[in-house]
């Protein structure tokens, strides 16, 4: 018995190391390139003349392929993740509520309208939705960037508070009623701590779709001035070290955040399973 032990643990952490060099191999290489003292990659001598000049100068430079700046898209990114984020929770924390905990008529039907989106990936309408956008004049704008990407998450944020709130007994609800509570003061007080889980979850997945997007922020955002962080530094050139230490500083905040929630992450994703 202890032998099968030791072979299931060999395997085990032999797979989970070679699994662990091969995804940490691209993010090292490009940290370490990001502190390379030159202008242009070269691998003659690769480990040699390490700096840490780029990640102060790369927030100055005015890029002559966009005429735009560091700072300048990194605060366009800030913007529209913050408001796909906002504009997330809201609606994807009430529709959730609303069909798992309140009698809701035609809830079978409103749930598959809101999972359906899921079947069509927002790429493949890319063209309609980009005249869409323009038709309303929110082409080139955070609010129309921050609408496509609080559509392209709605399925899976919808259905992961759906989740969080069906797991609450529904009697919770009731005696909040009986108490003379409010609909939305049982929501917010009651019901919104118990599913921490999934709000932290519906966050970090908001987080995740609206940074690193980089194919609608470009054909929705043309404007230099506007473009995402991404769209910038792809356009900079990668025979550069200007964009690895770009992207080391735009993704240190993310890691920093998801770090710090991975618990409620990986409860909510547990939970989700158990069901």
């Amino acid at each position: 018995m202890k032998g099968y032990l030791l072979r299931d643990k060999f395997w085990y952490y032999t797979i989970s190391t070679t699994l662990a060099i091969i995804i940490g191999f691209p993010v090292a290489m490009i940290i370490l390139i990001s502190f390379r003292n030159s202008t242009e990659i070269n691998f003659t001598n690769f480990f040699s003349e390490f700096t840490f000049s780029n990640y102060f100068s790369i927030w100055d430079i005015t890029f002559k392929s966009n005429n735009n700046t560091f700072k300048q898209s990194l605060s366009n990114s800030l913007i529209v993740t913050s408001g796909t984020v906002i504009l997330s929770l809201i609606i994807n924390i009430l529709a959730g509520y609303s069909l798992s905990i309140l009698k809701t008529p035609y809830r079978n039907v409103i749930f598959i309208l809101l999972i359906l989106p899921f079947l069509i990936p927002v790429y493949s309408i890319i063209i309609p939705l980009y005249v869409l956008l323009y038709k309303l004049n929110l082409n080139d704008s955070y609010l129309g960037l921050i609408f496509v990407h609080t559509i392209n998450i709605l399925p899976i944020g919808f259905f992961l508070m759906f989740n969080s709130f069906s797991a609450i007994p529904k009697s919770l609800r009731e005696i909040g009623l009986l108490n003379g509570s409010s609909e939305l003061n049982i929501l917010i007080i009651i019901m919104l701590p118990l599913a921490i889980p999934g709000v932290v979850t519906l966050i970090i997945f908001s987080i995740y779709v609206s940074w690193n997007d980089y194919l609608l922020a470009f054909v929705i955002m043309s404007s230099p001035d506007m473009q995402m962080i991404n769209v910038t530094l792809s356009k900079i050139g990668f025979r550069s070290v200007y964009p690895y230490a770009g992207y080391v500083i735009s993704y240190i905040p993310f890691m920093i955040l998801f770090i710090l929630l991975q618990k409620f992450y990986f409860r909510s994703l547990i939970s989700s399973s158990e069901k």
